[in-house]
């Protein structure tokens, strides 16, 4: 095995059903438990993938991917982000890092080989065989019509054996009534003509009556016979018949239940998921009613953790399983300079085109978007522990690249106050629930 992948998954299980996937492609395959694992790994090793989590202890797979990103020697491997997390937002997050794709944890082996092939990891015409292999005929009654077609196969074979077997027992019938009658009617061996004495001429006529009235009994045990199987035959053929008519009657009538029941299952599940849905969205709606976070303040502090404990509580109460996801947005305030103490928000009446400077570098809003309380960061560190992992929390940064309100093309006419008003909706935490399929 000459290529190499490295899995980088806190999960044990994770680790181990993606290893085995790509151990089929005769892929050397390495796992570590954390994203500082990883980088000490690729301090001496160069693998020709890696498959990174998302969400770990520690360093997160975004912050991971965007330090090898960074290292020249590491910046060409390939980096396939390996998370539960969807949407669009994230998939461009993940590239604008450097991941070459995003992969769900739920994989499908077809899914892994058509990584691979993109990667020219292995050839196109393994990841064709897998592809075809992994098509399968599917239908709601496919098992119905087999078990039908089987029936139907078994009846007329036990038809076919009891007709046999009569045919065979009517013949042996035959066969033993003519070796008896042959043994009644053998002609007496003629004594030596010293001995022979003429026999009564009446004893012949005699013998003629009772082999005659012989036969006529004997015609007349083969046609009762041969009556009999036949009115077996006729009854089989009628038994089956009926058990053929009766099964049909009722497989029609099974089937007939079974897509109203199954109708009325899905009229039922339908109900209770409007209604999670409805909960979802009003518990959605009551975490995002302060989402806005003051200038300097931390994205992730004490005032977002109120929201999340809160939030977690409910969640468990009504059984959630899945994802919350955490999205920090950074706003371009416009800033004075406050001597060694950095900037602080410019006074109210100052013209906007007065201010030192507005906003910051993409890069710096991103890590801004990061910031996190000691007891912020403990709280998503045990939250798995805590529901037992049915609820899972998903930080994001999208730094000042999304703001909610469009800033001014220009800052002409516009005081400082009037900008930062804008600023104060744009810097904000939005909470969104993603419910995972029952």
């Amino acid at each position: 095995m000459d290529k190499t992948a490295l899995i980088v998954d806190d999960s044990k299980s994770a680790r181990v059903v993606l290893k085995k996937l790509l151990e089929t492609h005769e892929l050397s395959v390495d796992t570590v438990e954390s994203a500082e694992r990883a980088l000490d790994y690729l301090t001496e090793h160069r693998p020709d993938v890696i498959f990174m989590d998302h969400l770990m202890p520690g360093r997160a797979g975004f912050e991971a991917v965007s330090a090898s990103k960074r290292d020249p020697t590491t910046a060409t491997i390939p980096i396939m982000m390996y998370t539960s997390q969807e949407g669009e937002v994230y998939v461009g997050q993940a590239r604008a890092l450097g991941a070459v794709g995003v992969l769900p944890k739920k994989i499908a082996p077809v899914e892994v080989s058509k990584v691979l092939t993109s990667l020219r990891l292995i050839g196109a015409e393994e990841s064709s065989e897998e592809e075809q292999a992994d098509i399968s005929p599917s239908g709601e009654f496919a098992a119905l019509e087999t078990l039908d077609q089987d029936l139907r196969v078994l009846i007329k074979d036990l038809f076919e054996q009891q007709r046999s077997v009569l045919r065979r027992d009517l013949l042996d019938s035959y066969e033993t009534i003519a070796s008896r009658v042959a043994e009644e009617i053998r002609p007496v061996e003629e004594p030596e003509e010293e001995d022979f004495e003429p026999a009564n001429e009446s004893e012949a006529p005699r013998f003629m009556q009772v082999a005659v009235t012989f036969l006529a009994v004997l015609t007349m045990v083969f046609a009762w016979l041969y009556w009999q199987r036949e009115q077996t035959l006729l009854n089989v053929q009628a038994h089956n018949a009926a058990l053929e008519r009766a099964y049909e009657s009722q497989r029609v009538s099974d089937a007939e239940d079974s897509l109203q029941a199954m109708q009325q299952m899905g009229d039922y599940q339908q109900s209770l998921d409007a209604m999670f849905a409805a909960t979802l969205e009003s518990l959605e709606w009551g975490a995002n009613l302060a989402s806005e976070y003051a200038f300097g303040e931390l994205p992730m502090g004490e005032k977002r953790l109120m929201v999340l404990e809160q939030l977690n509580d409910q969640l468990l109460a009504i059984n959630f399983s899945g994802v919350v996801r955490v999205e920090t947005h950074v706003a371009n305030f416009c800033l004075s300079v406050a001597g060694s103490d950095g900037y602080r928000l410019a006074d109210d009446d100052l013209q906007a085109t007065n201010c030192d400077t507005i906003g910051v570098a993409p890069g710096e809003a991103y890590e801004l978007g990061l910031g996190q309380s000691v007891a912020f960061a403990n709280f998503i560190r045990l939250a798995d522990e805590r529901s037992r992992g049915r609820i899972r929390y998903e930080i994001i940064s999208l730094g000042n690249s999304d703001p909610l309100m469009s800033y001014p093309t220009s800052a002409e006419g516009m005081t400082a106050g009037a900008w930062n008003g804008i600023a104060t909706v744009n810097n904000r935490v939005e909470i969104t629930l993603f419910a995972e399929a029952f």
